[in-house]
């Protein structure tokens, strides 16, 4: 078996059978979908269950609730396939996404394929086309990419060579931002990237998991993650310093705008260090950084008119 797709689920009912249907549908055919129910309180499970049962490609599992890093890590344990896709249980792809990716993987002997992919919302659907690149490329690009965060650390938009996903603990390592959080470790290990002009998963935008993403802790945990992300650049790539510390700024400045410093430490010491490398790094990042006018302008009055640290606001 050539291929393993998993897919974590939790309560996702109203959208897992447009999912499964979407990797059913495949022009490849040599493949296992893993599906892994993680605790699910609605029908998520039950509809799961039904395509195991009625196509022998579809594996179903189920756990207590986890969390979907460890949902991930439990399925790359029983994933037999030589390549792993991931496809999030609310999105769906197109019937020739792993026949592209993995046609372009066996013929490049590539570690690591990528594709773009749409956004999808109920009044939407937006292209997403980050990349300057086509075809291979060396890894020093990918690390550049990825440190800049111009190459998005998702799971689903990539295959991979299933040992660069079997390093211990890397899938457990946050339980928010997870893919973030191990995706420099997964390139670090590979050597072949390949990158498809192709259009091929469908990411859907869900206003209430945004919403649910941007609360003061999470935040705090991605700039942490990200802060970690960048001392591993540090310590193997220091050539690319300044492509780091323009991917970590992103994550101080998504922190600090959005919220006033906690009054509680430890999180008032974390939000103080993010304060201090935006006032550090912000004419850098400005003139590095294509930004928009209003973004700029919000910037500029951040660093030259608050008065720094939790007395700023």
């Amino acid at each position: 078996m050539k291929l393993s797709i998993i897919v974590p689920v939790y309560n996702v009912e109203p959208y897992i059978r447009e999912c499964l249907d979407s990797i059913k549908a495949q022009t490849y055919s040599d493949f296992e979908c893993i599906m892994i129910d993680d605790g699910s309180t609605d029908k998520s499970g039950e509809i799961c269950k039904m395509y195991a049962d009625s196509d022998n490609r579809f594996r179903f599992i189920q756990q207590q609730n986890k969390g979907v890093n460890f949902a991930r890590d439990i399925a790359l344990q029983k994933a037999m396939g030589e390549y792993i896709g991931f496809v999030d249980a609310d999105d769906y792809i197109d019937k020739t996404m792993f026949s592209v990716l993995m046609d372009n993987a066996l013929k490049n002997k590539a570690d690591i394929v990528i594709c773009n992919w749409w956004e999808i919302g109920e009044n939407f659907c937006k292209l997403s086309t980050h990349y300057t690149i086509a075809g291979s490329f060396a890894k020093e690009l990918a690390m550049q990419y990825l440190a800049t965060d111009n190459m998005p650390s998702f799971l689903w938009n990539k295959i991979f060579k299933k040992y660069l996903l079997e390093r211990p603990q890397i899938l457990l390592t946050a339980k928010n931002m997870g893919d973030y959080s191990w995706m420099h470790h997964i390139f670090h290990n590979a050597t072949n990237f390949f990158y498809v002009e192709q259009e091929l998963y469908f990411y859907r935008y869900r206003a209430e998991s945004i919403i649910n993403n941007r609360n003061l802790a999470k935040m705090l945990q991605r700039y942490t993650i990200a802060k970690e992300r960048n001392s591993f650049y540090k310590l193997y790539y220091p050539q690319l310093l300044k492509e780091a510390n323009m991917g970590l700024f992103k994550h101080a400045w998504n922190l600090c705008r959005a919220y006033s410093c906690p009054l509680t430490l430890p999180e008032k010491e974390i939000y103080l260090e993010a304060d201090h490398f935006i006032r550090e790094f912000a004419n850098e990042y400005v003139q590095l950084m294509p930004m928009g006018k209003k973004e700029r302008l919000s910037l500029w009055f951040y660093v030259h008119f608050s008065k720094g640290g939790c007395g700023k606001r």
